[in-house]
This record gives structure tokens, sequence and C-alpha cells, in this order.
């Protein structure tokens, strides 16, 4: 139920963003993004007369899709600042889970627990653009490269040998990429991203945005 509730909650969000950047002169994009973590943590499960601690380590990949918005902030004849959100709604998979669980006594050793779960990303972003930078831009220039970061909250759940737990965090991103095509129906972009996460874990993430 509750599940259901976020994913309702998400599309309209999205929904109302996209009729805000509409009126207001925001560029959009759409798109796929696929990214993978290693990733190392500890999971514990209490009851009154149970208590494991897991440490694992894992692989984590999620896939899903992407909408954009972006507003340049200050423009010149070669390039702009601009922020942006390039918010994502997908899956995340695990595999390659190994852990060592403690009981209390004994230490176990698991291996091969898989499983998927809902996965969503919302960054704020800053990028400097040099060359093509907007769906607007009407300079005929059909190359533009960005870099910036920015921070990112992301969530989803991984599958432990005491249960799924939370996998969430607010983290520093950076990123860079390319934007191509001479005119609006035609431009496109590709970016890849690395997100620094809780516990010294990374994110490296590739994504393709058509513009809107």
């Amino acid at each position: 139920m509750h599940k259901h509730r976020l994913n309702l909650l998400i599309v309209l969000l999205l929904a109302g963003i996209h009729g805000f950047a509409q009126n207001h002169g925001v560029d959009q994009a759409f798109g796929l993004l696929g990214s993978r973590a290693d990733i190392s943590g500890l999971a514990r499960y209490r009851t009154d007369s149970t208590a494991i601690d897991a440490n694992y380590t894992m692989r984590v990949k999620q896939i899903g899709i992407v909408y954009s918005i972006r507003k340049d902030l200050i423009s010149w004849r070669g390039g702009s600042v601009c922020i942006g959100s390039p918010m994502m709604l997908g899956i995340s998979f695990t595999n390659r889970y190994r852990s060592i669980d403690f009981d209390g006594t004994k230490n176990d050793t698991i291996q091969g627990k898989k499983g998927g779960h809902l996965a969503f990303e919302i960054p704020l972003v800053a990028d400097f653009n040099i060359g093509l930078h907007s769906a607007s831009d009407d300079s005929r220039r059909s190359l533009g490269l960005y870099v910036g970061g920015g921070y990112q909250y992301s969530y989803t759940k991984v599958y432990t040998s005491v249960g799924k737990v939370p996998f969430d965090s607010f983290d520093p991103v950076f990123r860079a990429g390319l934007r191509m095509g001479k005119s609006w129906e035609t431009r496109w972009s590709l970016g890849f991203n690395m997100r620094g996460v809780s516990g010294g874990n990374r994110t490296y993430s590739i994504h393709w945005l058509k513009e809107l």
C-alpha cells in the first residue's frame, strides 16, 4: 500500500513540474539512466531471542527513466551557467551478495541473495556549459560540453541475509557530458555521473536524454 502511494506521489510530482516548466521557459528532457555501485554495510536483525549482525558486500544496479529540467542563470555567446534537476524513477537489482553473519556465538558465510526494488533519485545540480547549451539555442552549433555538480537524494532497498534494508543517502554528485544536434528535433545529450554514497561507496551512472 505504501509503495503504491509513493509511486503515485512521484508521478504527480513529475506532472506538476512538467506543467510548471512548460509555462516558465524551462528546458526539459526525457531519457534513460543506468547505474552500478559496489557497496558494503552492516544489517541487523533483532528479536527478543535472536540477534544477528550481517556484514555484507553486494553490487547494486539501477535502470530507470529520467525527466530533467534545466534553466540558464547566466548565458553568453559561447555558453552558460545553469541549474537543473535530472530526476530518475526506476528499479534497482542486487547481486554478487556475500555476508558474514554473527549470531552471538558463531560466524556464517551467506552468498547469493538477489532482489529488486523501487528506486528514485532527486538531484539539484549546477552546470558550466560550453558551446551548445540549451534547447532554445539558435546559433546552429551542433556540439556542446558541460561539467558540474551538486547534491542528490537517492532511495532504494537492498536484499540482505536478514531481510530488506533501506539504501538511501544525500550525497555530492559530479557530472559531465555532451550535448549534440543542430535543431531542437535532433538535440540529445549523453552524460556521466559519479555519486559519493555514505560509507565511502561510489555509484557510477550513464544517461541518455532527448530534449523535449
